[in-house]
């Protein structure tokens, strides 16, 4: 596991996820965004029929948004205020603003838990997954993406390009990542938190073209040598064991 030691405060993370951190999302990228998470929700209905999902981290709040309209009963938690009150009034329906563990859902309350480039944001990964694990119904699935720590496709791209290596972590960079990942440690996360991987491998919900030419090349490099260099990591874990039908 790769981290950022030691933690800024909460103060200082709070003051990051303003109104500027979300507008592209807002405005110029809704509509990549929404065939996005049409794509991202068409896979998760893969493993599961439209039931009650919580989005953990929902930000501005259009996955839930493409949910709904797909027949799901939705929920979110979002740290950001600025954030949450936004999504709030796109779905008409208050979102949690705070750490899902502050929320009062119900134990055993959802079918899909989701958490899209959300673990590497926070600063208690480990209590998260603990706390979503005890919100799934039985069978139930936590679908999640984060960056891949070793996109060495991508570092080479960014060389290239600005003249310096991509640096892990400052709080004057628009992405403030905490935990890093790579396969191998977020499947013994994720298993060390009561789940079981039933799929892991390249995540496909990016909106920038040049970001997503340099993942096609990465994920033709990881299907032609087994190499796991592509830019994120999506994993649908299982709450009990037993592999679904697809």
């Amino acid at each position: 596991m790769v981290y950022v030691h030691p933690l800024p405060d909460a103060e200082e993370l709070s003051r990051h996820y303003d109104a500027g951190y979300y507008s592209g999302w807002i405005s110029a990228q809704r509509k990549p965004g929404e065939r996005m998470w049409a794509r991202r929700l068409k896979v998760i209905r893969r493993w599961a029929e439209p039931g009650s999902l919580l989005d953990v981290g929902c930000g501005e709040g259009l996955f839930l948004e493409v949910a709904k309209n797909g027949g799901w009963q939705i929920e979110g938690t979002e740290l950001s205020s600025h954030a949450a009150d936004f999504a709030s009034r796109r779905l008409h329906q208050p979102m949690f603003c705070g750490e899902v563990w502050q929320a009062d859902f119900a134990p055993r309350s959802f079918d899909v838990v989701t958490m899209w480039h959300v673990l590497e944001h926070t600063t208690q990964p480990l209590r998260i997954l603990s706390v979503v694990k005890g919100l799934l119904k039985p069978g139930g699935y936590l679908v999640l993406a984060v960056p891949n720590v070793n996109d060495f496709v991508l570092q080479v791209a960014y060389l290239l390009t600005k003249g310096r290596r991509q640096r892990l972590f400052s709080l004057k960079d628009k992405e403030v990542h905490l935990f890093h990942f790579s396969k191998k440690s977020l499947r013994t996360l994720l298993t060390r938190s009561g789940f079981e991987c039933l799929t892991s491998g390249p995540d496909f919900g990016i909106v920038d073209p040049a970001k997503k030419l340099i993942n096609g090349v990465a994920v033709a490099i990881h299907r032609a040598m087994g190499a796991h260099v592509y830019n994120f990591i999506k994993v649908n874990p299982r709450l009990c064991r037993g592999t679904p039908k697809v």
